[in-house]
């Protein structure tokens, strides 16, 4: 921790009042808004596609999907997809509501399973997969719950079924790996979709499809068994692939363990200087001018709009999130190491974005060609990130890409005003800066492996 970041943070109660009314921490003030006032920018002239696609989705796990694996998720949503009319009229279902479901699920059933000649990485494949017979259950059990013959029960397993399953699968991970930074990589995300899901997908009793009395609730709880036991079949498979693939291979928990309440101690002392003596909830948010000292800044600035949205993110991810932060142990400890990973390299984010504002930084675009080139320097580190060796670079890339898609939609809007164009510019600059900030941490985790 630098000296001036102590400094923030031992100043952080102060900061707080004293920027409450510059940086919008607060609805009173009688200085003036930055946008009431905003410089000049031609936004006619800013580009609305650009020549530079989005890097892939980095591949994590090694291994592929066999076809005749991915030919047996794909038949699974054919088959679940039967039972329904095409075309399903208002003759046959005359309710608009309930029909309008069955035929939206039916229809992103079908987009989201991938075609047969796409490429895939492993797991953005059995995310695919899980999407498609998400979409094909909530579709026939929404059928099934209006129709005589139907069973809604038949259409998934019932959810103690899988909650078990997903607990067994659970049990096993993470399994052996060629080290720890590959071990979380490959077993991070797949114990993330358990443990997501028993903690939400499948969090309330034993309440499932024949419990529902509306069709479309029916439906959509069917939805998410289906999507689950996709994903335990899914990671049931990796996870054997992968390790039938190892020629060397070693015990990762225990390492992942560690460093995880390694970085939860960085993320915890951090979160005391921002707090100041208010540490009876570390994990709430203390506001946007914790982050700052007391330099006047303009209210709704760029600058400061981006580091209060970039806050609230991370601080509402790191309410649920296994993260260690003081006494608090998470069960599972490659999703733990990883979304702690991802939370330590957000919050340096947030002090480079903070160190920027403290410079006088407001991140308004100095001309229209600043948008593409701010989008250009976010590609390039992003993918240099996706392209490392390390394979937490590569695991955090596949964090930071999907951030592209809403600037690109922005700017690819008829409707053009300046307001749209700076945001999607300072979307840019937040993953150019975090994506350089990833690296700074994955190092340091790369040589606390090693020591």
């Amino acid at each position: 921790m630098t000296d001036r970041l102590t400094r923030r943070g031992a100043l952080a109660a102060a900061g707080a009042l004293a920027l409450g009314s510059l940086a919008g921490c607060s609805g009173t003030g009688s200085e003036p808004r930055f946008w009431d006032d905003p410089p000049s920018l031609d936004v006619e002239n800013v580009a609305r596609e650009f020549e530079e696609p989005v890097p892939e989705r980095p591949r994590l796990v090694p291994v592929d999907v066999e076809s005749g694996i991915a030919a047996a998720f794909a038949d699974r949503v054919d088959r679940l997809l039967g039972p329904i009319p095409e075309p399903l009229t208002a003759e046959t279902l005359p309710n608009g509501e309930i029909r309008e479901q069955i035929e939206t699920e039916r229809a992103a059933a079908r987009e989201a399973l991938p075609a047969t000649e796409e490429s895939l990485p492993p797991l953005r494949a059995a995310e695919r997969y899980a999407a498609a017979r998400d979409h094909a259950a909530t579709a026939v059990g929404t059928w099934a719950g209006v129709t005589a013959e139907g069973d809604p029960g038949a259409v998934a397993a019932d959810i103690g079924t899988v909650r078990r399953r997903a607990a067994d699968t659970l049990e096993t991970l993470p399994g052996s790996a060629t080290d720890p930074l590959a071990g979380a990589a490959v077993y991070g995300p797949i114990e993330r979709w358990y443990d997501e899901s028993r903690r939400r997908t499948l969090v309330g009793g034993s309440a499932g499809p024949t419990d529902r009395a509306n069709p479309i609730r029916t439906g959509e709880s069917a939805g998410d068994v289906e999507r689950v036991q996709s994903y335990v079949e899914a990671g049931r498979y990796l996870r054997d692939r992968y390790r039938a693939s190892l020629a060397d291979s070693e015990p990762v928990a225990e390492p992942l363990r560690r460093e995880a309440e390694r970085l939860g101690g960085e993320i915890g002392d951090r979160l005391r200087e921002l707090h100041g003596e208010e540490t009876d909830r570390l994990r709430s948010h203390p506001g946007t001018g914790a982050f700052l000292d007391d330099r006047p800044v303009a209210r709704g600035a760029p600058s400061v709009s981006l580091l209060s949205n970039a806050a609230h993110r991370t601080f509402e991810d790191l309410r649920f999130d296994p993260v260690p932060v003081d006494d608090y142990e998470p069960d599972h400890p490659a999703t733990a190491f990883a979304r702690t990973l991802l939370a330590r390299v957000r919050f340096r984010g947030l002090d480079a974005v903070a160190a920027r504002i403290e410079d006088g930084e407001t991140m308004f675009p100095a001309d229209a060609e600043a948008v593409g080139t701010a989008r250009s320097a976010a590609i390039e580190s992003t993918a240099s990130l996706a392209g490392s060796e390390n394979p937490l670079n590569r695991w955090l890339a596949a964090q930071f890409l999907p951030l592209f898609a809403d600037p690109d939609e922005s700017l690819a809007a008829d409707d053009r005003h300046a307001r749209r164009a700076v945001e999607a510019y300072t979307a840019y600059r937040w993953i150019e800066m975090i994506t350089d900030e990833a690296r700074t941490v994955t190092e340091s985790v790369a040589a606390a492996f090693e020591s």
